[in-house]
């Protein structure tokens, strides 16, 4: 019986040794190979990030790498990584901890057309030029600005999608109506100050229960197609629906994607009289509720 005893330890410490060298010698083992990018997705267990680094050939042991991934008890971070076969285990789990992605992290501001958007992601590399523009045209407005991850050659129905699902996640709560983002729209290209955007709101509103023209400046420079000032010659001659020094009413669309503080000043205006307003050279806003009121401010502020 001790002999049997004594024959399964040998069994089990031959086992044991047997698989710590085995573990040691993969720990540390590098290969040979390009750089690759690696995605560590959200859900995935470690033993599934293993498996997948084992199958692009960046480590020789996805269960080497699952045991000390799980003796060290540190949190994997979602993302796409820059992994080289050259790296260790240990070097790997190091990079797949720190959080330091190969994703872009990219910034869209407030009051972006899609058209800046496509310009902007095409410079990062992200998409190929035009081909955001091609298809989220008919979101322009509902592309919520913010900060987002995007990897090297993101479809562009992903971004599309990811920036729609966050203005839903934004508006939810809201009751946004189509004419509430394109009046926020408007309001995104006037306000230069968040105490302005209710008022400017307010002012629209005004004109637009009195049947005057609302006579915005960025729907014009939307219909040229540029953010750059315009002229008297642009009020008079730009032929577009989107010209509101020709046309009553609200453009068709928005004319950019409006942040949330814009979102709720179009539904939440500043009750006011005032039916006319000019920026300072300060960017603040003067209103007024009468033309000869607004031309007398205008003078006095030159």
């Amino acid at each position: 019986m001790k002999k049997i005893l004594f024959i399964i330890f040998i069994i089990i410490f031959t086992a044991i040794a047997g698989f710590a060298i085995y573990f040691y010698i993969n720990l540390s083992k590098k290969g040979s190979g390009q750089v690759k990018d690696f995605i560590v997705r959200s859900g995935q267990s470690t033993r599934e990030i293993g498996d997948n680094l084992q199958k692009e050939g960046l480590i020789s042991s996805a269960t080497v790498f699952t045991y000390y991934a799980k003796m060290r008890a540190d949190l994997i971070q979602v993302g796409v990584y820059k992994i080289a076969p050259t790296q260790s285990i240990k070097e790997i789990l190091a990079v797949l901890t720190s959080g330091k992605t190969s994703e872009d992290i990219i910034t869209i501001p407030e009051g972006w057309r899609v058209t800046q958007i496509d310009d902007f992601l095409t410079q990062k590399k992200i998409i190929q030029k035009g081909t955001l523009l091609q298809i989220a045209s008919a979101n322009e407005g509902f592309l919520f600005p913010d900060t987002y991850r995007f990897m090297p050659n993101t479809k562009p129905e992903e971004i599309r999608q990811e920036m729609l699902d966050n203005f839903n996640q934004k508006t939810t709560d809201l009751k946004v109506t189509r004419e509430n983002i394109i009046l926020a729209s408007i309001v995104e290209r006037e306000a230069k100050f968040d105490e302005d955007r209710a008022k400017i709101a307010g002012v629209y509103l005004n004109r637009l229960a009195q049947n005057m023209k609302l006579q915005a400046d960025p729907t014009v420079q939307y219909a040229k197609g540029s953010w750059d000032p315009i002229t008297v010659s642009d009020y008079k001659n730009v032929n577009s629906p989107y010209n509101t020094y020709q046309n009553l009413g609200l453009p068709p669309g928005p004319i950019c994607n409006p942040g949330i503080k814009s979102i709720e000043a179009a539904l939440h205006p500043e009750k006011s009289d005032y039916l006319y307003f000019f920026h300072k050279s300060d960017g603040h806003a003067v209103f007024s509720t009468t033309l000869q009121e607004h031309e007398a401010k205008l003078k006095q502020s030159n």
